[in-house]
């Protein structure tokens, strides 16, 4: 695949990542995972489905001819250093197996095998598919996401203007900014965070797009969220009552100008 759509991919792996955490609830707590999720998520991975008497077993072949195990149950348990058929014996015995005291043992602790259970299930899942993409890119890459984003800007898609933007976002780490920044039609504000202080969050610059009217500006001075200089500055740009630092197509070349600097051989 290419270096967009492996990128494209890592989006939607972190997307149902937190989806399915978000439904693994508390640790402690009863709750329903959500597995639809679940198996989405699985099958961005390289673990292999296998049905085995009442359950539903994912497993990933490792060293020594054994396997991770995954259960697809509530508790999300993950085994390793195991197989597949261990696993069902622990977890769905028949009677004929519980006559030894050996197998008793196993299946009244799990302990020996287990690796982790619940959201931290999930998130060696999540890792296990990203070890799959390759996010390196060179300086090509980048040009031709911009490239994208001003055809799309200039044909007045949005909807491909803000995948494009979601890509750059992702590149770079950028974040969301503060509800305080939130302006009225601007469906996307992001920025680099570069710390903390005492008012609140520092940005150096922020990109805000507006689907409806198709606008693109950015606003390159340093920002504090909740700040009322900064608020204000946000708003008359967002309003035209003030000119941003750059609009349109100038946006994009900025942002493949900030990538580049941060250009790295992978995207964590």
């Amino acid at each position: 695949m290419s270096f967009k759509e492996n990128l494209k991919k890592k989006i939607s792996i972190d997307s149902l990542t937190g989806i399915a955490i978000r439904s693994a609830g508390t640790p402690g707590m009863s709750h329903k995972v959500d597995k639809d999720a679940v198996r989405e998520l699985l099958s961005c991975s390289p673990f292999i489905m296998e049905k085995r008497r009442d359950l539903e077993l994912y497993f990933l072949e490792v060293e020594g001819g054994t396997s991770e195990v995954l259960v697809l149950d509530n508790e999300l348990p993950l085994y390793t250093h195991t197989t597949v058929d261990d696993v069902t014996l622990r977890r769905s015995p028949e009677l004929k197996e519980m006559i030894s005291i050996r197998n008793i043992i196993k299946i009244l602790n799990d302990s020996d095998i287990l690796l982790h259970k619940g959201r931290e299930t999930l998130r060696h899942i999540q890792q296990r598919a990203l070890e799959l993409l390759d996010l390196r890119y060179e300086e090509a890459d980048i040009e031709q996401l911009a490239n994208e984003g001003l055809e799309a800007l200039a044909g007045a898609n949005s909807d491909q203007v803000m995948e494009i933007l979601d890509l750059f976002v992702e590149i770079m780490g950028c974040e969301p900014v503060p509800v305080e920044f939130a302006v009225n039609e601007y469906e996307m504000m992001f920025g680099v965070c570069e710390k903390k202080v005492e008012e609140g969050q520092l940005f150096n610059w922020v990109v805000m797009y507006n689907e409806k009217s198709n606008e693109l500006k950015l606003v390159r001075q340093n920002l504090i969220a909740g700040n009322k200089v900064s608020q204000d500055l946000i708003r008359g740009i967002a309003q035209g009552e003030i000119s941003p630092n750059n609009e349109g197509f100038g946006v994009f070349r900025f942002l493949v100008g900030e990538a580049l600097k941060n250009k790295g051989p992978t995207i964590h």
